[in-house]
């Protein structure tokens, strides 16, 4: 029980951390759907799903194959070291359509911001339930923000990706 705790509070911190950053930069970037939250909140937790499709706090995950492997045609020998890059295929037009497009009300199944199967992230629950309780708090508190960009900063690491600094002006 310890190691999971401990696997929780500090692989989650940091993916948690920028998944509320992207929250406030995507929100404040789409005035239009955020004042929607504000107007019906019910809509935060599909909000939460939209956020971790469009800007997946973790982008890539890598793994190595097991076995020989045949993807679009393509053999991956076994032992072959694969990156996913969930940011990519989160924006797939055959299973987003309009992938590239940001949509609180969007309607799908089944993002791969936690990966799938048997390497499921096994924080996914606290990690939407953080995001939707903090979203919830944000709009309640500051239903109108504006990010200032020319002094917001991207954190450099090799794992994540989210905002080290994300300054924002409230109206």
């Amino acid at each position: 029980m310890l190691v999971y705790v401990n696997l929780l509070a500090t692989a989650g911190n940091e993916t948690t951390n920028r998944l509320i950053g992207w929250t406030g930069k995507l929100l404040s970037d789409h005035p239009d759907q955020r004042r929607a939250l504000v107007a019906d909140p019910s809509g935060i937790p599909n909000a939460i799903e939209e956020i971790l499709r469009y800007e997946p706090p973790a982008p890539h995950v890598a793994r190595c194959t097991s076995r020989d492997v045949e993807l679009h045609g393509r053999r991956i020998p076994d032992g072959s070291a694969v990156l996913f890059l969930v940011g990519a295929a989160n924006r797939d037009d055959r299973r987003f359509p309009d992938g590239d497009r940001f949509d609180v009300g969007r309607r799908f199944g089944h993002h791969l911001t936690f990966v799938y199967g048997a390497h499921f992230c096994v924080g996914a629950a606290l990690a939407r339930l953080e995001g939707r309780v903090a979203l919830e708090e944000l709009l309640a508190r500051f239903p109108d923000w504006e990010v200032d960009m020319d002094r917001a900063e991207l954190a450099s690491t090799s794992t994540v990706r989210g905002w080290e600094t994300l300054p924002a002006s409230l109206n």
